[in-house]
């Protein structure tokens, strides 16, 4: 690496930086932070592609379908509260923000679904439908 690509934001002596050890040590911290974040996303992308599995099976037969997934949700609210909610980086405040929209989206459609088991098949109006196809729509986008 050359000396003057640098860009941690120091001033240069002819070419040579200066860092103190806390710097170096702070910088080594935001390396393995991020590639700490990267295992874990990998681990959450796991729990969003079971839920979203589910999701792809919900038809208005088997709405409930659904509802198998609230482990699944609790796990994925406590992964990203852990890795996510108290990272100092701006990108962790960025991914949580996006996990929490995701996560309430699923909130919704469970809701919804337990509203339709609770009204038993037959009372699946078309309000209740538009809602879900909704909250779908965005847990999609939000996925994205």
């Amino acid at each position: 690496m050359g000396e003057e690509h640098c860009s941690c934001g120091h001033q240069h002596d002819h070419g040579h930086v200066h860092h103190t050890p806390g710097e170096i040590a702070g910088l080594r911290r935001k390396k393995e932070q991020l590639s700490m974040l990267q295992d874990n996303m990998r681990e959450i992308q796991q729990l969003h592609d079971k839920i979203d599995g589910a999701l792809a099976r919900v038809d208005r037969e088997n709405v409930g379908f659904i509802l198998t997934q609230r482990k699944t949700l609790k796990e994925l609210k406590k992964l990203a509260e852990k890795v996510l909610g108290k990272g100092k980086e701006p990108i962790f405040a960025t991914l949580y923000a996006a996990e929490r929209d995701y996560i309430e989206n699923i909130e919704d459609i469970m809701h919804h679904a337990q509203i339709l088991k609770r009204a038993g098949q037959g009372s699946v109006t078309p309000e209740v439908l538009a809602n879900m196809e909704k909250s779908l729509k965005a847990a999609e986008d939000a996925a994205k």
